[in-house]
C-alpha cells in the first residue's frame, strides 16, 4: 500500500497502524514522489491526500488514472481536510474510489481500507 501525505505526523499515524495490520506501506510526500515509487514498485491500494506541494492529489489521481491496468486500476482513497462537496465531487472525477474527510477515524479508515481491497479480489 502507499499513503501519500504531505503532513509528517499524519502519514506516520496511518502508516503505524496500517502496520499493525500486518499491511507493507509506503510514504510519500506528495504526488511527484509517489509516481517515483509506484515506478519502481506498483501498489494494491493508494490512499492521498489533496493539498500537497510539487503534484496534488487531484493530479496524481488522474495520472494513475491515465496508467495501464493493472496500476491505472488500483483502488484510491483519499483523505483530506477539504470537507466540501465541490472537492468530493472533482475527486469522485478524478479517478478516486471513495472519500474520507480529517480527521479521520481509524476504525472507519480501515473499514473502509479493507472493502477496496475486497472489491478487487
Amino acid at each position: 500500500m502507499l499513503v501519500v501525505e504531505d503532513d509528517y505526523l499524519t502519514a506516520k499515524l496511518l502508516a503505524t497502524r496500517l502496520k499493525m495490520e500486518g499491511i507493507q506501506v509506503r510514504v510519500a510526500a506528495n504526488g511527484q514522489e509517489a509516481l517515483a515509487l509506484l515506478d519502481q514498485e506498483p501498489t494494491d491500494l493508494l490512499v492521498t491526500d489533496l493539498m500537497m506541494p510539487a503534484m496534488n492529489g487531484y493530479r496524481l489521481i488522474q495520472e494513475i488514472r491515465d496508467m495501464a491496468p493493472p496500476l491505472g486500476k488500483v483502488p484510491i482513497l483519499v483523505v483530506s481536510s477539504n470537507q466540501n462537496e465541490q472537492d468530493m465531487v472533482a475527486c469522485f472525477g478524478a479517478g478516486a474510489d471513495d472519500f474520507m474527510s480529517k480527521p479521520i477515524s481509524i476504525p472507519l479508515f480501515m473499514e473502509r481500507l479493507w472493502r477496496l481491497r475486497q472489491r478487487e479480489d
